[in-house]
């Protein structure tokens, strides 16, 4: 019996070329498909698919965010990132939060059937890519480390002030930018960091010391 498994990504590209790549693989049956965090939860508990193919940046809920509901709805399914996003933060909180796998949307064609082998086995599965940056993230001393952050020093000053309640118009008074290009980082940041409200940029800018929690 064929393993069944639900596509979820915002871009119909994306989709297809997964499918395509299954379509002759008679050890997987594609249940479903979905384009935003919340139809993915809908879909799970829905379908109780083997194996979802989850992004991280997805409209209405971030991949990241729905893991731990995904896990409530359906024990029985593996979770395997496809994400653009390789950064160590990215990968260790999809892991800590349970996925199966992790692997990078470029290399997909090439890793993809892998992944869902070693994943039905039981094993975890990390692309070559993936593997060779938190090696190379790990050999790295505490001050190149520094260097490497998800956000540019600009939009951790525009992150600190959103965090800190000033208006798109006050961010672009302070940092001399207009208030078009502050909501662009604004929009940006939450982009990147795969969140969808000012109040995760908050939470995110006083969990990661961007800002003091005194000041609140």
């Amino acid at each position: 019996m064929p393993y069944k498994i639900l596509i979820a990504d915002d871009h119909d590209i994306i989709r297809e070329g997964i499918k395509n790549i299954l379509r002759n693989q008679a050890a997987y049956e594609i249940a479903g498909e979905a384009q935003d965090g919340e139809e993915v939860l809908e879909k799970v508990a829905s379908l109780k698919p083997d194996i979802l193919l989850l992004d991280i940046t997805m409209p209405k809920k971030s991949g990241l965010e729905i893991i731990s509901q995904i896990q409530r709805l359906s024990k029985k399914t593996s979770i395997l990132i496809i994400s653009v996003h390789k950064a160590d933060a990215y990968v260790m909180q999809a892991l800590k939060a349970g996925v199966r796998g992790y692997l990078n949307k470029e290399n997909a064609a090439d890793d993809l059937l892998p992944a869902l082998r070693k994943i039905t086995a039981g094993q975890i599965y990390l692309s070559a890519d993936v593997s060779t940056y938190l090696l190379e993230k790990a050999s790295k001393s505490p001050q190149e480390l520094a260097k490497e952050k998800i956000l540019s020093e600009r939009e951790e000053q525009v992150l600190r002030l959103v965090a800190e309640g000033k208006t798109a118009k006050e961010i672009a008074d302070a940092l001399f930018i207009s208030a078009r290009t502050a909501e662009n980082y604004k929009n940006n940041i939450l982009k990147k960091l795969g969140l969808h409200k000012t109040s995760d940029l908050i939470k995110y800018a006083i969990k990661n010391k961007i800002v003091d929690i005194e000041g609140f």
